[in-house]
């Protein structure tokens, strides 16, 4: 490989990466078979599901005593100490999960990404938050972009939102 084509090969690995969460986030984000129910004529792109919840569709980050990142209000930005718990939670429909991606801000190529998947969805669409919390006690001095994928039950589609940045201090 030469020099100049670096660049290049950098694009392609993140582009590729950035395809390979779409895919994961969606295969994670399936109803399972029970939850499911079949359209009659499978045209209107939907997931299958038909739920009725008492809150709109969300997903959002807290960290009791500090704020929280959330779907509705995208683009804050939460400061947490280093070890503070980050718990995940929403309301989805039922048997689904929220998908929350992590990317470090200002990693160098091709950069540092991790997901926590939430916890599923019960039948009244809430996505209990004690099922999945992140550790922060080895993310000091890091500051990471925030967003989440779910399926909206008002409409049965995926949906992608950024949901903010949290700084570990």
């Amino acid at each position: 490989m030469i020099p100049s084509d670096r660049p290049l090969r950098r694009h392609r690995l993140a582009v590729g990466f950035a395809a390979a969460l779409v895919v994961a986030a969606i295969t994670m984000l399936a109803p399972s078979p029970a939850s499911a129910t079949t359209k009659s004529d499978g045209t209107d792109g939907q997931i299958g599901i038909t739920a009725t919840c008492r809150q709109n569709t969300q997903a959002w980050t807290v960290a009791f005593g500090y704020g929280i990142l959330h779907s509705d209000v995208p683009g804050r930005t939460l400061t947490v100490p280093r070890g503070t718990p980050i718990f995940h939670t929403g309301i989805v429909v039922p048997n689904t999960r929220v998908v929350f991606h992590y990317a470090r801000i200002g990693a160098p190529p091709p950069g540092v990404q991790f997901t926590v998947l939430s916890g599923f969805a019960g039948s009244n669409c809430v996505v209990p938050h004690e099922q999945s919390v992140l550790d922060t006690s080895i993310f000091g001095g890091t500051s990471w972009a925030v967003d989440a994928v779910y399926i909206a039950w008002e409409t049965n589609q995926i949906r992608s939102t950024i949901l903010g940045t949290l700084v570990v201090t």
